[in-house]
C-alpha cells in the first residue's frame, strides 16, 4: 500500500468474506426496494411511517456498505487495527482522541438534544440504538469513501482533507435536511435551532474527527465516532421501531429550513 495514502485502490472481487457480505447487501437492497414499493401505497403521503423509514434506512445502509467496498474503505476498516501500540503510547494521539471524544459527547449528548422534539414518542432503547449505530456506521463509511476518492487525485493530505470537508458539508446538508429528515427521521427539528445544530454540533464534530483521521488514519475509530454520534441522535429524537404506527405529519419547513 502506498504510504502516502490511507486506502487501497478501488476494490475488485477476491472471494473474501466481505465480498460475499456485499453480495448479500446487493440482494437485500433489491428485496427492500421491491417490498417498499408494495408498502408505500398503504401509508398516507407526508406522514411519517416507521416501517417505510426503516426500509429507506436499510437501502441507505446497503448503499453505504457497497460504496465503501468499491472504494477500499470497508476492507481497511475491517482489517486494520483500531489503534497501534505506538499510537496508544503517543501523548498527541491520546490528547486528540480525548478531544474528539469530548466534542462528540458535547455535540450529541448535550447540544443536539436541546433543539430536538420527541412529540411524546416512547423510547425503545434496543431497536433505536441499533438503528442509530447502523446509521452512524453507514455515514462514517460514506465519509471515508469520499476521502478515498479524493485521495486518487494525488493532492497533499491536508488539501485532500479540506476538499473532503467541503464536499461532506455540502453533501450532509442536502442529504440530511432534504431527504433523511423528511423521509426517514421522525419529526424532531425546530426551525429556530437548526442552524445551531449545524454550527455547534455537526461542524465541530466533523472538523475534529476528520482532523484526527487526517493525522493518524484510524479509519475504524472514525467510523465508531460516527456510530456514537448517530446513535445518540436516534435516542434523543426517540427514533421509533418499525412496528410502531404511523406518526404525525412531516414538517418539510422544519426539516429543510435552516
Amino acid at each position: 500500500m502506498d504510504k502516502t495514502r490511507y486506502f487501497d485502490t478501488l476494490r475488485t472481487f477476491t472471494g473474501s468474506w466481505e465480498d460475499y457480505f456485499i453480495l448479500a447487501a446487493l440482494i437485500v437492497m433489491a428485496l427492500l426496494a421491491v417490498v417498499m414499493f408494495a408498502e408505500r401505497g398503504k401509508h398516507q403521503p407526508n406522514m411519517h411511517s416507521p416501517r417505510l423509514a426503516w426500509m429507506r434506512g436499510g437501502l441507505y445502509f446497503c448503499f453505504a456498505y457497497i460504496f465503501s467496498w468499491t472504494t477500499g474503505v470497508l476492507s481497511t476498516v475491517v482489517h486494520s487495527p483500531l489503534a497501534t501500540r505506538a499510537e496508544l503510547q503517543e501523548p498527541g494521539w491520546i490528547a486528540l482522541m480525548l478531544f474528539c471524544s469530548a466534542v462528540a459527547i458535547w455535540s450529541y449528548c448535550f447540544w443536539w438534544p436541546r433543539g430536538t422534539l420527541t412529540h411524546g414518542r416512547k423510547l425503545y432503547f434496543l431497536p433505536t440504538i441499533m438503528f442509530g449505530l447502523l446509521w452512524g456506521i453507514s455515514v462514517g463509511l460514506i465519509h471515508l469513501s469520499v476521502f478515498a476518492i479524493v485521495e486518487e487525485f494525488g493532492f497533499s493530505r491536508w488539501v485532500t482533507a479540506l476538499l473532503v470537508y467541503a464536499l461532506l458539508s455540502a453533501y450532509s446538508l442536502n442529504i440530511q435536511l432534504g431527504w433523511w429528515d423528511i423521509y426517514v427521521s421522525p419529526p424532531h427539528n425546530i426551525r429556530a435551532t437548526n442552524s445551531g445544530k449545524v454550527l455547534f454540533a455537526h461542524t465541530p464534530f466533523l472538523i475534529s474527527t476528520l482532523t484526527f483521521f487526517t493525522i493518524y488514519g484510524n479509519a475504524g475509530i472514525f467510523v465508531l465516532f460516527s456510530g456514537f454520534a448517530m446513535a445518540a441522535c436516534a435516542i434523543a429524537m426517540r427514533f421509533p421501531p418499525f412496528w410502531e404506527s404511523d406518526g404525525g405529519p412531516v414538517s418539510r419547513e422544519t426539516a429543510i429550513g435552516v
